[in-house]
């Protein structure tokens, strides 16, 4: 700083005698108490006039050098000082150093500088150039297709009718083909928009924006799809001269930063949305995908092949939520930018259930932009889901919410994944697994599907057979357990593939995000573990001991206890699943105390502390949701048909296999090994090997995004029982029998006609 000054948004005061060494600096948003008698002298000698030099020299006779430093270093530290002098009158030039521009060459901007408005079809672009006139330099109107735009000198600002109209796909590639910054703003519509400036090279660019809006857009892209070669509708026409103003009062606040600075902290590379109605505001930011076909490489989605390597990342418990590469709070300080209902994979995140319900219970929703819907009904069960998230804190319920959205999102299709086109017969059983041995539907569900599947709700409807000399699109995944490609049918690995028309649409079982690969790969393949283990008890309806709650050195699942039944007038108890694999599975259960509205939740870790976490804050998860949907009537409206008869219906008097088999003692977490693995490889290794043991493969395909920070793993294990509907032969028959369980289904007729019923 050649000569540095105190903030004009601030305020030094030295405190007169005996306080005179203390220092206070008041600003409108933030006060500062600094006890350091170096720092209260130098306050009234930082003006902007005299050069650092002579401030230090007429100090350092009664300080020394080292003190004079470190309370600079102070002072600049606390982002008190700039370094220019300042002719600027105080009050606006309070305003231009609170927005980071030094007062007097913003002022010169104002006074000297051009704005080339683009006219792109805002109804309101007219208003817009008049009122920044009133307020800053001339403002030339141009239209969106002027081939000379860029010749110009002056600051571009687009005021487009839609933020996605295809006419700026041409001065976006010229932006970037020459360099030029320019700034995006919707001044009309009830949302005002300002924002985002795009710089080539350092932000995204519009292209960038444009995919993650139209991804957004879900029911105009559902009309979009309908109405065919129809200009695609902009929901935002509303215009007003008053809030147009207002954006224009915004605007040209900002646009000297952005001449002097050449950015700005808050529009550069993000946009700034006022809603007029109920005046709230929000900041978004503009994601760069390096992946984009304008700025970007697409061939990053290809990456270097379907080959999946697991680094050594240390496992950190994470207050009781499992073994995870980052604790939750870093977590969601990396995430949070994701959420935006315009440029985010996550459009929205919301608590559940009122809050924290005691400090016990805390659970979040979050919005996920799903796969392109073609049918009225599918648009509705899209726009009715949302992702859930869990745990024992707020923090981890918001990072398992988003985490969960992140992974639906990058499970969709968008075409820009390879494939091969090919048949099994073609591939043959060493290189491919057929979709029946996904599905896993007996011959008998096939041969009836005409018959139930009219009553069957989404979850358990049953798609035609395919034969093995069938074309199909394949996606490349990678075997675990045999180090070596494996191809799988794409229909079953995205959402919204076009062969899911035929062949039945996918799911997320097995799908899982993760600090890295390997922590998504672990969390994939204990949902697939839990999921079986839930199936081989329910259809049986096989009866299994309880879980002694009291034998875990935990206080929190007691706590919950008490509070379902001195607040919910509920009970709640935990049934121990676990299997052949070996991995603790729990279910945890809960009903009224007159025994009806049965819930219950599910959870696998081979920490069975981890897996009770699991398996109690998923049944949590329900309470608030089992509320809503059944309303103040007890309804259930807009509820799935097999979520309102289990609702409705189901008691544990006549559902015994609900509850613990008092012929059994409870189970402790002494019952389970503790795992040794302290990394994620060790761990990966660890459930290649469970999978092995029982005869199984354990492949991966990596559905990871290169924009996001979080890995994606979709872990598929051939052989696995989904605890949906699925009654071929396998492991749903031969495991239960060979674990001695009782009772035992003897066929399809005797099996549990209740479905898992979410």
């Amino acid at each position: 700083m050649h000569r540095p000054r105190f903030r004009h948004d601030y305020l030094p005061i030295r405190l007169a005698e005996p306080y005179q060494d203390h220092l206070v600096v008041v600003g409108e948003t933030r006060n500062v108490m600094i006890d350091d008698p170096v720092a209260a002298e130098l306050a009234v000698l930082l003006d902007g006039n005299r050069a650092l030099g002579q401030v230090v020299g007429e100090l350092v006779g009664r300080h020394s050098a080292g003190a004079l430093a470190r309370a600079l270093r102070r002072l600049d530290g606390l982002d008190l000082l700039t370094a220019e002098p300042c002719a600027t009158p105080r009050a606006a030039a309070a305003a231009w150093d609170a927005r980071g521009v030094a007062p007097d060459r913003a002022e010169q901007w104002r006074r000297d500088g051009r704005v080339l408005l683009v006219d792109a079809g805002s109804p309101a672009v007219d208003g817009l150039a008049a009122r920044l006139g009133e307020l800053g330099p001339p403002v030339a109107v141009v239209p969106i297709g002027d081939p000379g735009l860029l010749d110009q000198d002056g600051l571009v600002v687009v005021a487009p009718g839609s933020m996605i109209d295809p006419r700026l796909a041409t001065l976006n590639a010229a932006c970037l083909a020459t360099g030029r910054p320019w700034l995006l703003v919707r001044p009309h519509g009830h949302v005002l928009l300002l924002g985002p400036h795009l710089r080539p090279g350092e932000t995204g660019c519009w292209e960038c924006l444009r995919r993650r809006w139209t991804d957004n857009e879900e029911v105009i892209n559902f009309v979009v799809e309908q109405r065919g070669d129809h200009e695609r509708p902009s929901p935002a026409w509303a215009a007003l001269d008053a809030t147009t103003a207002t954006l224009a009062g915004l605007l040209a606040a900002e646009l000297p930063v952005l001449a002097v600075a050449g950015r700005s902290p808050r529009v550069t590379g993000r946009m700034v949305s006022l809603d007029t109605r109920d005046l709230s505001s929000g900041t978004h930011t503009l994601v760069r995908l390096p992946q984009c076909p304008a700025c970007g490489d697409p061939a990053r989605l290809g990456g270097d092949g379907p080959r999946v390597t697991v680094a050594a990342d240390p496992l950190r418990a994470d207050d009781g939520t499992g073994s995870r590469t980052r604790p939750a709070g870093e977590s969601l300080r990396m995430l949070e930018h994701q959420v935006s209902p315009y440029l985010g994979v996550v459009t929205r995140l919301s608590a559940t259930g009122g809050g924290d319900s005691d400090g016990v219970m805390f659970g979040f929703t979050a919005g996920h932009n799903f796969a392109q819907a073609r049918r009225p009904d599918r648009l509705r069960g899209n726009l009715r889901g949302l992702s859930g998230g869990k745990g024992r804190t707020e923090t981890q319920a918001k990072v398992s919410a988003i985490g969960e959205a992140i992974e639906r999102y990058c499970g969709v299709w968008r075409g820009d994944r390879p494939t091969r086109r090919t048949t099994y017969a073609a591939l043959g059983p060493d290189r491919a697994v057929p979709l029946s041995a996904l599905r896993n539907f007996s011959a008998r569900q096939h041969a009836d599907r005409d018959r139930t599947n009219p009553d069957a709700g989404m979850f358990h409807h049953v798609p035609a057979a395919v034969a093995d000399d069938t074309e199909l699109e394949w996606t490349t995944g990678w075997s675990l357990t045999h180090d070596r490609p494996c191809e799988l049918p794409a229909a079953y690995v995205w959402y919204g593939h076009p062969d899911s028309a035929r062949l039945g649409p996918a799911d997320s079982n097995g799908c899982a995000a993760g600090g890295t690969l390997g922590e998504a790969i672990l969390q994939g393949f204990y949902e697939l573990a839990e999921r079986d283990a839930v199936a081989l008890w329910w259809y049986h309806r096989s009866r299994l001991p309880g879980v002694d709650l009291d034998s875990f050195d935990d206080p929190w699942p007691g706590a919950v206890r008490r509070h379902y039944r001195t607040v919910l007038g509920r009970r709640l108890w935990v049934l121990d699943l676990t299997a052949d694999l070996r991995l603790p599975v729990y279910a945890a259960v809960s009903d009224r105390l007159d025994g009806g509205q049965v819930l219950v939740g599910f959870g696998a870790h081979p920490r069975a502390a981890v897996a009770l976490t699991r398996a109690v804050s998923e049944l949590n998860q329900f309470l608030p949701l089992a509320a809503a949907v059944a309303g103040a009537n007890g309804g259930y409206h807009g509820a799935e048909p097999e979520t309102a008869r289990w609702l409705t219906t189901v008691t544990t008097a006549d559902q015994q296999w609900l509850l613990p088999d008092p012929d059994q003692p409870p189970t402790t977490p002494a019952h389970h090994p503790v795992p040794a693995a302290t990394d994620t490889s060790a761990a990966v290794e660890a459930a290649v090997g469970t999978a092995r043991s029982a005869g199984l493969d354990l492949i991966v395909v990596d559905q990871s995004r290169p924009e996001l920070e979080l890995a994606v793993a979709r872990v598929v294990v051939p052989g696995l029982r989904h605890f949906w509907r699925r009654l071929g032969p396998g492991r749903l028959w031969e495991v239960p029998a060979a674990l001695g369980r009782s009772p035992l289904a003897t066929g399809e007729d005797s099996i549990n006609p209740l479905s898992v019923f979410f």
